[in-house]
């Protein structure tokens, strides 16, 4: 008996794969050209309402990491999470996945994994976070 697992992002229009590697999609303002990720709806600093999508792509450096401790519905206690920056200055805070022989430093190059990240309503949830690289 075959068994097919679907999947589901968990939110539209966060993240692609593609054939160069999996990318975040932020929003660009075309009046003052600030870069927010996640898109919002207007500009965070003129009030624009014309964003175009632009990728920020896979690559980014570790500013600061921590171990939660604490369970949530999705994570169990000790999963990591931190704060990145991307080319271009965007910081993002997201989950992280550690690697046995690469402890969390600031500084450190780390890079975009999209990857089931919880099941749920028999479906794996996507989402992004960064690994070092």
């Amino acid at each position: 008996m075959t068994t097919s697992t679907t999947s589901t992002p968990f939110r539209e229009g966060l993240f692609r794969e593609g054939p160069d590697g999996p990318a975040l999609l932020a929003g660009r303002c075309t009046r003052c050209g600030r870069v927010s990720f996640p898109a919002p709806d207007m500009c965070l600093d003129c009030r624009g309402r014309e964003l175009e999508t632009v990728e920020l792509g896979g690559e980014a450096e570790l500013l600061c990491a921590t171990t939660v401790h604490m369970p949530n519905r999705h994570f169990p206690p000790g999963h990591a999470v931190g704060f990145v920056v991307l080319p271009g200055g965007v910081r993002i805070f997201t989950q992280l996945r550690p690697v046995e022989d690469k402890p969390f430093r600031s500084g450190m190059p780390m890079e975009l994994e999209i990857a089931p990240l919880w099941r749920e309503d028999d479906a794996d949830v996507l989402a992004y976070r960064f690994v070092p690289a």
